[in-house]
């Protein structure tokens, strides 16, 4: 018995478990005991051999069953420390998020707030972040999608959006194209055209957009391109108020009685909007995540386990801005400055506060310099003996919004540059003959020491 008992099968250590207490497996004191009370029946030296062989299994099963405690410890304290994390994260993010909406004035306590929502990563976390801070602030929010159908997957995205907004009780709006809404360009003004409706038809005041730091990056570098002044260079602001009525090129995109679906629960009847029905409103247009990076949200999704779905159109690399996304700033960033995301946001915010001032200035100026022609609309003119006094970054400044105020379109630099040089010459000969031409049948021309702007 003792030869047979010397080499016993390898027992691993079991545990009792809530859900399988009809298990009976031995604890690991019982089983020593147990072998004792066996191999002390046993005499000689099989018996001392056999004594021996239980206190060394007696010793292996007591480091097994600390090892096993020990693992099971660590595990536990590693998932509380996970947790930690992202509770932390979670609320950094809010945290600055709520101190940037409250010391930009980005939006005010117990407003009406429309957040659009595409189902990416930047849009779902800001949805996740401002519903943090919903009650503190005491905000009404209500969620936009549109479908552009660029994508198979678009319609599923949507759907899961409005699971999202169905799931936390907020007010959800889907628009839809009846085709695919071709160019960046067109699709941001059809997507805008139906933010401005459906918050003025349901009475938000603010329209929120999930834009981040690395988005300004990468509209500063796409104006840069394209050749733009300080004003494009500034790219993406934090805050902007939209023109309250819709431009045609947003009314015509789509059929909007066909398009816009109001859900306050996907089961119950739509409400439909009607072009004409909005009263004009004032909307203000708020981006509170311009100093956050998309590799911070990324973070944050990563941990949270949020459930995505990406806009693919996003990697098409025919569109000039995901060319400088996934080609041009990883180049930046690996040959010329690891940090050049910051670096570049940092200027675009340097350049937004310098064009705010140097535009509120020229405001204030041009309200001096300007009156207008005898008789309401005929037209306006600019006092040109104080336009020469300024310098001529104020005289390009003033000469551009004197043209746009009265027009509703932009200038470009050669055409202000032109009027400046001519407005501002000593030779009588370039004053008397300046004379522009602006599109849609505005005409500018110097007369005595005024420019005068009027319709044709």
């Amino acid at each position: 018995m003792a030869s047979a008992l010397l080499q016993p099968p390898v027992l691993l250590p079991t545990r009792r478990t809530s859900g399988n207490s009809g298990t009976h497996s031995a604890s690991f004191p019982a089983l020593c005991l147990q072998l004792d009370a066996e191999l002390g029946n046993a005499d000689g030296l099989g018996s001392r051999k056999s004594r021996d062989f239980a206190r060394s299994i007696r010793a292996s099963n007591s480091v097994l069953h600390v090892r096993f405690c020990s693992n099971e410890a660590r595990e536990s304290d590693r998932v509380k420390k996970s947790s930690r994390v992202v509770e932390d994260l979670e609320a950094r993010l809010a945290k600055r998020l709520g101190r940037t909406i409250s010391e930009r004035q980005l939006l005010k306590p117990n407003q009406r707030i429309l957040l659009a929502v595409s189902g990416g990563q930047d849009s779902v976390c800001l949805l996740h972040l401002m519903m943090k801070l919903r009650d503190a602030w005491g905000w009404s929010i209500g969620v936009v999608n549109c479908d552009h159908r660029w994508s198979t997957s678009s319609r599923q995205a949507s759907a899961h959006v409005a699971q999202m907004a169905q799931s936390l009780g907020l007010d959800y709006y889907q628009a839809v194209s009846t085709s695919s809404v071709l160019g960046e360009g067109l699709a941001r003004t059809w997507r805008y055209g139906v933010f401005q409706r459906l918050a003025t038809h349901h009475g938000y005041e603010a329209i929120v957009t999930a834009h981040t730091a690395s988005d300004r990056v990468e509209t500063l570098l796409y104006n840069l391109f394209r050749g733009t002044g300080i004003s494009g260079l500034q790219s993406l602001t934090w805050k902007r108020w939209l023109d309250p009525v819709p431009s045609l090129s947003q009314r015509s995109a789509f059929k909007a009685e066909h398009l816009i679906d109001s859900y306050k629960d996907p089961q119950t009847a739509t409400v439909r909007v009607s072009p004409g029905s909005d009263q004009p409103q004032t909307l203000a247009l708020v981006r509170p995540l311009l100093d956050v990076t998309r590799s911070e949200l990324r973070d944050l999704h990563q941990q949270m386990k949020m459930p995505l779905w990406p806009d693919p159109s996003n990697h098409f690399l025919d569109i000039d801005r995901n060319r400088i996304r996934h080609e041009l700033l990883p180049y930046l960033r690996k040959h010329f400055n690891g940090g050049i995301d910051k670096s570049l946001a940092r200027w675009a915010e340097i350049l937004h506060g310098e064009h705010l001032y140097l535009d509120n200035l020229c405001h204030s100026i041009l309200g001096q310099a300007e009156s207008e022609l005898d008789g309401p609309g005929r037209g306006r003119r600019l006092d040109v003996v104080l336009l020469k006094s300024l310098p001529i970054a104020l005289q390009r400044r003033i000469l551009k919004q004197f043209a746009d105020n009265f027009t509703r379109k932009s200038l470009g630099f050669d055409a202000v540059e032109r009027l400046r040089q001519a407005a501002c010459s000593e030779s009588s000969g370039a004053r008397k003959a300046l004379q522009l031409s602006i599109h849609g049948g505005f005409i500018m021309r110097l007369q005595n020491n005024h420019l005068i702007i009027s319709r044709r």
